[in-house]
């Protein structure tokens, strides 16, 4: 059955949160086709709360066998061919009512392929808002294919619920890879980005990021390969995408960011009581970027943690290690 937009929702023992994603959905102002929810193998009220729910019709399909995260994101690529626009949303996000029709109006150029995104706000449990991924001017950023790549390489912030995937009814050209347990959507995101004929940035807050205890990238974060190298293997990855080759400049760019990005977490795991863990990250990330770019990217982070968190009172997750 051919479809112009199909809303997928891979999910794992997701009754706190499915509720207000299947709310969120039925609000929309341009309603999907179908919404397909792919359980895999929860052992909470997941199951009931999906099919009671009344708002919008929902596709139940529950995997044999929980076939880990990101191969339940592939299964919901298997819908690409039969559609004109393929959303993934996670199960604890939710998005504005104007979302599919911003979003699809913004993509719709064309018999081609496309991958659109907006900002997202982040917000906690309690719906309490923390942060916003960019500055809202309601700007339509038409990107090109090495422009694109080139953020992505930098780990520029692009979430799952604020992304639809033009696929113009043909396959995925690209799948999640599986060995990238924390940013396989970032390779991901370029790859499929790199197949497109249009890639737009939606400067809107269309999409609602959730910060919580249980986020997936909290708790596949306590390893050094997927925290720290796997953050330089995407960098590397991504750069190798756009085909130009590596000169010393990018390169200490990327470093720098690395050194950023890193500190971060360095600073966040020792707030949070972790000074040996924090320890570990920082020789990870120091044996990559070397010790002055460290150095630098840690002096970066403290003014930064004084402009957003006691000049702009910002209010930060305590579970958040990343931002």
């Amino acid at each position: 059955m051919k479809s112009d937009i199909i809303t997928t929702i891979p999910i794992y023992n997701g009754e706190k949160f499915i509720g207000p994603t299947l709310e969120s959905i039925a609000r929309q102002t341009l309603s999907p086709d179908r919404v397909i929810v792919f359980d895999n193998c929860s052992t909470d009220r997941t199951e009931e709360m999906v099919k009671n729910f009344t708002g919008i019709r929902c596709e139940f399909i529950r995997n044999p066998t929980n076939i880990g995260l990101f191969q339940n994101f592939n299964r919901c690529l298997k819908l690409a061919a039969e559609t004109q626009f393929l959303h993934i949303l996670h199960a604890d996000d939710t998005i504005e009512p104007e979302f599919y029709r911003v979003m699809t109006q913004a993509l719709d150029a064309g018999d081609v392929r496309g991958l659109g995104w907006c900002l997202d706000r982040r917000i906690d449990e309690k719906n309490q808002f923390l942060s916003l991924s960019g500055k809202v001017d309601k700007k339509r950023e038409l990107l090109d294919r090495d422009s694109f790549l080139k953020r992505k390489a930098e780990i520029g912030n692009q979430a799952f619920c604020a992304t639809l995937l033009k696929t113009n009814r043909q396959a995925a050209p690209c799948s999640f890879p599986l060995d990238y347990p924390i940013l396989g959507d970032m390779i991901f995101w370029a790859a499929f980005g790199s197949h497109c004929q249009k890639i737009i940035h939606v400067r809107e807050a269309l999409a609602n990021y959730r910060w919580h205890g249980t986020n997936e990238t909290i708790l596949r974060a306590p390893t050094i390969q997927s925290l720290i190298l796997d953050e330089w293997r995407t960098m590397e990855t991504n750069e190798m995408l756009r085909g130009i080759g590596w000169n010393l400049f990018r390169k200490l760019k990327l470093k720098g960011l690395l050194a950023v990005r890193s500190a971060i977490k360095a600073k966040r795991v020792r707030q949070n009581g972790d000074l040996d863990y924090s320890m570990r990250i920082t020789k990870a990330a120091r044996g990559l970027t070397g010790r002055p770019l460290w150095m630098a990217g840690e002096i970066m982070v403290e003014l930064r943690d004084f402009y957003l968190f006691t000049i702009l009172r910002r209010v930060r997750h305590p579970k958040n290690i990343y931002g």
